[in-house]
């Protein structure tokens, strides 16, 4: 079975991919995550310093990142509002208990005496704000902290008195990230980031944040790095590279001027870019990013010293445009009739920075880095048949 065979670093992948592996989801997962706990969890706290949960009936890596990106958030969440429902929800649930049944109306209720003053008046006659309140409660769901036991969330933001029955599980107490700091007396949310950012910088070593970024981020900016990280990366980085790779077979790290990066020989992207291989946007970006490299190699482009190249919006814009003429036979309809060229450029330069293959700087300039001559190529065959 699974359960016997599946490996070390199937392990590792499946938990940095999930945001938890339940057992009712995955029997065979679980197990297989269970019965190499201890070897996990040494794994986890050596290279990432990361708490390694594994419980009767879930298992979870908590994975605090080196940098936080907004890339990292709740990407359901249409409104900032849906993340202090968020929160209060779990404050609510805290107070309810596990397996604790509650109806959607009086969470409505509750939502009124848990909002932060700042916020000011909560009225659910505004739809927006139903949308919002649906929006935490879907997530909830969807991750297991809540369950529906009689009617769906969902209809609750067009009926104001739409009612649900629901019921917490003991998922809820495992959301938040366990972090090693008492951040009980914190007032507001600069206090939360310093706290999290000296805690980081000063109990974790180089290594470990380094790691942290090329396991949770698609590559690492070495400009990103403080002196002393980037210093212990220039004299460590084979011994580094040699320990990842000698652990998980489809792993290459690869390191070049201005980024370094954990390379896959497996397509394999997880949960957190599903869809990518069909996804018009991502191909656009890899063409994107194999014009500039083209030039680059033809010498048309001319990087900086740290493997950078800067350049203007405008003048990164007319490459896309070039790569519009170029490859529009194989573009789908929305990238060539439906929105505009502009539209869809935000929407490539949104997946290029995601992928850090690009950074905004200044007023209207971008860095484009050495990372994208590695992701160079075209389209999948079948999508040109």
């Amino acid at each position: 079975m699974m359960k016997d065979t599946m490996s070390f670093q199937d392990c590792v992948r499946v938990l940095f991919d999930c945001y938890w592996v339940r057992q009712e989801d995955n029997p065979e997962v679980f197990y297989a995550i269970k019965k190499q706990e201890s070897d996990l969890e040494a794994y986890f706290r050596n290279n990432f310093r990361y708490h390694l949960i594994v419980e009767g009936t879930f298992a979870k890596l908590e994975k605090i990142p080196f940098i936080a990106r907004p890339s990292m958030g709740i990407l359901s969440f249409e409104r900032k509002q849906s993340y202090m429902f968020f929160a209060c929800l779990l404050a609510y649930f805290e107070d309810k208990g596990e397996d604790q049944q509650f109806l959607l109306q009086d969470a409505c209720e509750a939502m009124l005496s848990y909002a932060p003053e700042e916020v000011g008046n909560i009225s659910w006659e505004d739809r927006s704000t139903r949308k919002a309140f649906v929006g935490a409660l879907k997530f909830c769901r969807d991750y297991h902290i809540i369950e529906e036991i009689d009617q769906q969330i969902e209809n609750f933001r067009d009926q104001i008195d739409h009612e649900v029955l629901l019921q917490t599980t003991s998922m809820f107490r495992r959301v938040l990230t366990l972090y090693f700091s008492d951040l009980s007396k914190l007032q507001t949310i600069d206090d939360f980031e310093h706290v999290v950012q000296k805690e980081i910088e000063e109990t974790t070593t180089p290594k470990q944040r380094v790691m942290r970024t090329w396991f949770l981020e698609s590559a690492l900016r070495h400009e990103e790095l403080t002196p002393a990280d980037r210093e212990a990366l220039n004299c460590e980085f084979e011994s580094w590279q040699a320990e990842v790779e000698s652990r998980f077979d489809s792993m290459h790290v690869e390191k070049y001027k201005s980024t370094s990066a954990i390379i896959h020989s497996e397509y394999q992207y997880g949960q957190y870019y599903p869809n990518a291989w069909n996804n018009q946007t991502i191909n656009a970006a890899i063409q994107w990013a194999t014009e500039v490299f083209d030039r680059v190699r033809s010498g048309e482009i001319v990087p900086d010293l740290y493997g950078r190249i800067r350049m203007y919006e405008r003048e990164a814009f007319q490459i896309f445009l070039t790569i519009k003429e170029k490859f529009h036979y194989g573009w789908n309809k929305e990238f060539t009739q439906t929105k505009s060229s502009e539209a869809v450029w935000k929407m490539v330069v949104e997946a290029l920075g995601q992928f850090s293959i690009i950074k905004p700087i200044g007023e209207n300039q971008l860095y484009c880095f050495d990372l994208a001559g590695r992701i160079t190529g075209e389209y999948p065959k079948e999508e040109t048949q």
